[in-house]
């Protein structure tokens, strides 16, 4: 095979060579330095150290026998690792033993090549050359996996809209809202606290979380609202035709229906709350969805900031200043003193069930003072169930 090497220093692909000899360490330097830049441990615990904090790292020559953590152990940590980086990595196995039982041992644990000492050189040279450039197919082409499920139309896990598909319909609706002068509000939501959820139960329980929070929000929305995935535990909801206070509303149901009950997935159950934002379109700055996320992002970051489980909006009474309010769901006598101060656009998203709650009072008032409201009383409630 012609020698292809990249003699620039900094260019070179970095080997991790790991060996409780120093000797041998040297020995291995010498064979590739001339097309590779070594790094070296003196055990399997302190490679694998240097293996995770170094994503340049495209080749591990490693021994079998080494103190702390053995080249079996070693490898078999890299084929678990949750990192496809560190997962995929190859792994070249170098060892003093020349018996099958070593060999198949060492394969099994995931192991790429495997050479005895004394080391051929010439052979080591060409193994390391043959895994680098494997390794940099595996990551080229996980980056242009990468890249295509950016520009996928639609989420593969909860087959809700990517987020180019979601920018590129809301733009549509947009624009038809300007035509016909109609209202159109952008709803951000975010899992409080998603990360160290997935990071504690795992990918399986983390992926199950987001179908969870994604049937919610379908459950939730309309027929021509639009439903994105916009990154990790993150969402967005485009809805045509409404204003500040429908926007609002289809919040704290969506808080409230996330919050309901724990999310169950096998033996765990976690309790779940979401923070949101709302913008909406000629209330708040920016005409376009990317203008519209990114307030609405700020928006949702002070909810999470301020405790999570709540809706962020702006002010909307007259004196608003274009401050972020954060919104908790008052009581009743917090409604009222709310009101008294004239503070009513903080109530928006509560209204309906601020009024279901103070209803049975009226409708006691209605029956004992025989005020005779009783169609006017079922019609107000049959439409507050239908907003809640």
């Amino acid at each position: 095979m012609s020698r292809d090497a990249i003699t620039s220093a900094a260019e070179k692909p970095r080997v991790l060579v790991v060996d409780d000899s120093r000797l041998m360490r040297k020995a291995i330097h010498k064979f590739i330095q001339g097309e590779f830049e070594a790094t070296e441990a003196e055990d399997g615990e302190k490679g694998w150290e240097m293996l995770v904090g170094d994503d340049q790292i495209q080749v591990v020559i490693a021994d079998v026998l080494m103190p702390r953590l053995d080249g079996y152990a070693l490898i078999c940590r890299i084929r678990a690792a949750d990192e496809a980086r560190i997962r995929d990595v190859p792994v070249i196995v170098i060892t003093g033993a020349e018996d099958d039982e070593t060999r198949e041992r060492a394969f099994a644990c995931g192991a790429n090549e495997f050479i005895t000492k004394p080391i051929d050189g010439a052979r080591l040279l060409e193994c390391t050359r043959v895994q680098a450039r494997l390794d940099q197919t595996s990551r080229k082409l996980a980056h242009a996996t990468e890249a295509l499920d950016e520009q996928a139309s639609i989420d593969p896990l909860t087959q809700l809209n990517s987020r180019r598909l979601f920018v590129q319909r809301g733009g549509e609706e947009i624009a038809t809202a300007g035509k016909r002068g109609t209202e159109l509000s952008l709803v951000r939501l975010d899992i409080d606290n998603f990360r160290a959820i997935y990071g504690e139960h795992g990918d399986d329980s983390g992926d199950r979380l987001l179908l969870w929070v994604a049937n919610i929000i379908i459950a939730q929305t309309r027929d021509g609202d639009i439903l994105a995935r916009v990154g990790g535990g993150e969402f967005a909801i485009i809805t045509p035709r409404a204003g500040r206070l429908e926007a609002a509303v289809l919040c704290e149901r969506l808080r409230s229906a996330i919050n309901h009950e724990p999310f169950k997935h096998n033996d765990i159950s976690v309790p779940v709350t979401a923070s949101l934002g709302v913008v909406t379109l000629g209330r708040d700055p920016g005409d376009t969805v990317e203008e519209l996320l990114d307030l609405s992002d700020q928006r949702v970051t002070a909810a999470g900031a301020a405790g999570g489980n709540r809706l962020s909006v702006e002010e909307m009474t007259e004196s608003a200043d274009g401050d972020t309010v954060v919104v908790a769901q008052p009581d009743i006598n917090t409604a009222l003193e709310m009101l008294r101060h004239g503070d009513t656009g903080k109530l928006d998203p509560y209204l309906p069930e601020l009024a279901l709650k103070v209803l049975p009072l009226i409708e006691t008032c209605n029956d004992k003072l025989e005020l005779e409201f009783d169609l006017e009383l079922n019609s107000l409630k049959e439409k507050l169930l239908q907003l809640k």
